[in-house]
């Protein structure tokens, strides 16, 4: 087996030189913002004459103009989708995710077994989609909100850029993981064991990515139908 680690550190490095060479370049010009948690409408970015907000600034002062909406997306992520999941796991009755398995004795079956092993690891999803969201500000106005005759596509575009930046960080935890669990790098072909393992998470990080895209979508385009009503308006 070939082992790449040092090859991997280096386009680590070689891209961190990169972000640090064009973040420290003079013809970059970022002024600061107000580091306020609830944004109000002055500190707009889209609007003209405020300044651009860094990617320091979505995370460590995001804006929130609906404050339950960072809520009722973690519960959709850790909840909602996780048992869409489950649910078709059960009518098709396709092979159970690692996740599942432990909580499978016939013993607890009928007792509420998959109801933890779902909540734990729907949490795991909804802390992606949350710094997804972060990155994307898909929790500003523009972001959810259509009156006025606005449209969806800002709020089609935040949504899915939240998504591929949540997509990302699941990609990442779930390499981080297998590292864990098998000491160190490995690909297919190094034996049958670890084949099996490294489909297997293949196939689970697909369905975890298109159960929580599927519904999270859905979700953000139905909270958005709302404000063009004019409910859900805060």
């Amino acid at each position: 087996m070939k082992r790449h680690p040092y090859v991997a550190c280096g386009l680590l490095l070689l891209g961190i030189k990169s972000s640090a060479n064009a973040f420290c370049s003079p013809s970059l010009r970022i002024s600061p913002v107000p580091r306020t948690f609830f944004a109000t409408p002055e500190d707009d970015p889209d609007t003209e004459g405020n300044a651009v907000r860094t990617i320091a600034d979505r995370f460590l002062s995001p804006r929130v103009d609906d404050i339950g909406l960072p809520l009722a997306d973690a519960l959709v992520a850790q909840i909602v989708a996780p048992s869409f999941q489950v649910f078709s796991i059960a009518i098709t009755r396709a092979p159970l995710p690692t996740w599942l398995q432990p909580a499978t004795s016939q013993l607890f079956w009928f007792k509420g077994a998959l109801l933890v092993p779902t909540l734990i690891h729907g949490a795991g999803l909804a802390c992606c989609w949350t710094l997804g969201a972060l990155a994307a500000e898909a929790y500003a106005r523009e972001a959810w909100d259509v009156s006025d005759d606005k449209g969806y596509g800002t709020v089609i575009s935040r949504t899915l850029k939240a998504g591929a930046f949540a997509t990302g960080v699941l990609i990442i935890a779930t390499q981080i993981d297998l590292l864990s669990q098998m000491g160190g790098y490995v690909q297919l072909g190094y034996s049958q064991a670890t084949d099996i393992r490294l489909l297997t998470a293949g196939d689970e990080l697909l369905r975890d990515i298109f159960f929580e895209a599927t519904t999270l979508f859905l979700w953000r385009i139905y909270r958005a139908s709302r404000s063009a009503s004019g409910e859900g308006q805060s």
